[in-house]
């Protein structure tokens, strides 16, 4: 039954369309205002007088020196989040020969490193002298302890120490002998970046030696909060000011091309997160060595382009920056067709290693991302309209879908000893493989019948179908009420292929309750681990990229309020300025704890940006249907949120939105401006006896459009102003 349209008025009430054009969102905005970067807090260490004046653009100078027996004077710059280029020093003074030493990190925690050794051999009572097997991350100043095999450890302070002889001198002296192989370890460490210079091919220290005033200026870091400057040898500097020349992607709010905005503030600050990191992806053209503009996935490591992150990255890229994001994500692209092996498959990464050229070289890393590899074309594609591209492409697409192909069983299902997004090999009818090649058949058929063969488009769906009906009849386990995680563990619940279930239809009839139910159990305070037993090889169980998967299927199924509660659990603390961990930015992966493993997990990476493009096309509703959004969705799963606005960048103008909601009187009012030469489908939450107006009135051609299914309408809708009231 369709809720009644109302009856047509006299004259139809005026739209206000005033919210459409809210400038409250522009306050979210992460990117830094110019390029000139300075950090918000300081933090001295040693003998450092006035460190406050690098906070300012006036005041003394701030000094920094290191003494004979004292420990390296240091200070800690806080940028407040994530930022990325090239860092600088002015100096108006140096006395002596000092060394400085410039590192850098994403979390406070990994910008030193503690000694962690054994007594090389035995030290008598009364030592001051001890030898070690290792004098790496030694510094004068630091605690360092002593703990015996049994008895008391002994805590002592290191006043100097031969990185040659390996030795490192304390005071006091020991109280008792030390034998060989005792534990030692210090606090708080030396100065360590957190960056994997080797796979990057850019960070690591900066060393500088002065002789007299004038500005140093650091090699490119691709993504850091905090900076420790320590002058490591003895002398003295004055410093006017600290700061850096920011140089990943800066946008202000002029750059934004779609913007979100809520009455729930962790949303907000979650889409412009997301927003960011992407910016904090992105290579300039020329930077590094490359004169292409390419994404990378993280902003400090690997800084290489992955395939998987596309899936998430060129969404989030094309909602918010719309043309200049675009540019990017076509470059990338091209890099991928030049890596692409004569059998059809993508790299996983065509850039991976630096080690030897700035430009990488391609990393074959898995069957499952070679066919995430042309998802992203064809992501591309269905954001910009990009047809003439798509068209002169497709070719290598129908090269990747038949490599693909090969690893079908004659079961239907895809049987590969493959790895996946968390680094681990999954064999047997693996259930996620299937369905994600399911995926990429559909994606193909939309795409022959955009710019290729209606024939071919024809024989993807045949297949697709095939695929479907042997994963529901093979992998389905009654007893989980689930998907387990293939034919070899089919007792294993797994988040990703039950998300990837509820999303694209392959839950039974009736049991997606069950699944939702059986998926939560996987759910903790920090977000869903990727199942039971499953962790990523240095002990990482919560996936934000699967986590992104789950909130999808959530949304798809009408769990709105899943959907947010778990993009709460897992990106809430992301945005949590009081986390130690906290960059602005979204992070790779997450531990039981809801921590990191090591000082190399990324903390602004592109696959983790999943609520950003989920936030303006679930909640706020708009999707495209058509490429370029020629024709397109908005379909609002409001929940408990209050009200939304946005704007969305199309190949034809902007799509600009709002509605309210009111679950307690049942009343709900959507806006929507549409570019010219568009059409779209508008759908609203009703109720059994709700009167549903548009444009102040009922006309025909909404009447006879209107279908009702699932507590929704959907109207079909032409461009320009339209005004939807259930009530």
């Amino acid at each position: 039954m369709i809720p009644a349209l109302a009856a047509p008025s006299a004259v139809a009430a005026p739209i206000d369309v005033s919210g459409l054009n809210t400038s409250a969102w522009q306050s979210s905005v992460l990117g830094p205002s110019t390029a000139d970067v300075h950090p918000v807090q300081v933090e001295g260490r040693g003998e450092v007088a006035h460190p406050q004046s690098l906070l300012k653009s006036h005041g003394p100078a701030t000094t920094l020196t290191t003494k004979a027996g004292g420990p390296p004077a240091s200070v800690l710059l806080d940028f407040g989040k994530e930022v990325g280029g090239t860092p600088y020093l002015d100096l108006t003074r140096v006395t002596g020969s000092p060394t400085l030493t410039l590192v850098t990190a994403e979390a406070r925690q990994y910008i030193r490193t503690p000694a962690s050794t054994t007594v090389s051999a035995a030290a008598a009572s009364g030592s001051t002298q001890i030898p070690l097997a290792s004098a790496g991350n030694l510094e004068t100043g630091n605690t360092i302890t002593f703990t015996p095999a049994t008895g008391t450890p002994v805590t002592r302070t290191i006043t100097g120490f031969d990185a040659t002889a390996r030795t490192v001198t304390v005071k006091p002296a020991l109280p008792a002998a030390l034998a060989a192989g005792t534990a030692v370890a210090t606090s708080p460490g030396a100065p360590s970046s957190d960056e994997s210079r080797g796979l990057a091919g850019v960070g690591g220290p900066d060393t500088f030696q002065p002789t007299g005033p004038g500005r140093l200026t650091g090699g490119f870091h691709g993504g850091f909060r905090f900076a420790l400057l320590t002058v490591s040898s003895l002398g003295s500097v004055n410093l006017s000011s600290a700061g850096l020349d920011f140089q990943a992607f800066r946008a202000t709010p002029a750059d934004y091309q779609g913007w979100f905005l809520s009455s729930e503030d962790d949303l907000n600050r979650m889409w412009y997160s997301g927003a960011y990191t992407l910016q904090m992806n992105l290579k300039a053209p020329g930077l590094n060595g490359l004169p292409d503009a390419r994404i990378y996935d993280g902003a400090k490591r690997d800084r290489s382009i992955w395939t998987g992150d596309l899936l998430v990255q060129i969404p989030t890229l094309l909602t918010s920056l719309g043309k200049a994001g675009a540019t990017y994500v076509k470059s990338s692209l091209d890099v991928l067709l030049a890596t692409q092996r004569a059998d059809g498959a993508f790299p996983g990464s065509p850039d991976f290693s630096k080690r030897t050229s700035p430009a990488g070289s391609p990393l074959f890393y898995s069957n499952n991302y070679s066919g995430y590899g042309a998802r992203a074309f064809i992501d591309y594609f269905r954001y910009t309209g990009d047809k003439a591209y798509l068209t002169a492409a497709l070719p290598a697409l129908r090269k990747e879908l038949a490599y693909n192909d090969t690893f079908l069983s004659t079961d239907n299902l895809v049987v590969s000893n493959d790895r996946d997004y968390w680094q681990a090999t999954q064999t047997g009818e693996v259930t996620k493989y299937s369905i994600d090649y399911y995926v990429l058949l559909k994606e193909m058929s939309w795409l022959e019948r955009s710019v290729g063969s209606a024939a071919l488009a024809d024989g993807d769906d045949a297949k697709a179908e095939a695929v479907k009906t042997a994963v529901i009849s093979k992998l389905w386990n009654p007893q989980l009420g689930a998907y387990g995680q293939s034919s070899a563990k089919p007792d294993v619940l797994v988040e990703d292929a039950n998300a990837l279930a509820l999303q694209y239809g392959f839950v039974p009839e009736g049991k997606e309750a069950g699944v939702l139910a059986a998926m939560k159990s996987l759910w903790t305070p920090y977000g869903a681990i990727m199942g039971p037993g499953l962790q990523d090889p240095t002990g990482h169980t919560i996936e934000p990229f699967a986590n992104g998967m789950e909130t999808a299927g959530r949304f798809a199924v009408g769990d709105t309020t899943g959907a947010l509660d778990l993009m709460k659990r897992t990106w809430g603390p992301m945005i949590d300025k009081k986390n130690p961990l906290y960059t602005g930015a979204f992070w790779e992966f997450k531990n039981s704890t809801g921590g990191v493993n090591r000082a190399t997990a990324s903390l602004a990476h592109g696959w983790a940006a999943s609520p950003s493009v989920q936030l303006t096309e679930q909640l706020l509703g708009v999707k495209p249907v058509g490429a370029g959004y020629q024709s397109w969705s908005i379909a609002p799963h409001p929940g408990s949120v209050r009200w939304a606005s946005g704007a969305v960048p199309t190949a034809y103008g902007t799509i600009k939105t709002e509605w309210t909601s009111d679950p307690r009187s049942g009343r709900f009012t959507l806006t929507v401006q549409a570019p010219e030469h568009t059409t779209g489908t508008i759908t609203v939450p009703v109720g059994r006896t709700s009167v549903v107006t548009v444009n102040g009135r009922a006309g025909k051609d909404f009447g006879s459009g209107a279908n009702s299914s699932g507590g929704y309408v959907t109207l079909t809708v032409p461009d320009g102003t339209s005004q939807i009231i259930v009530s």
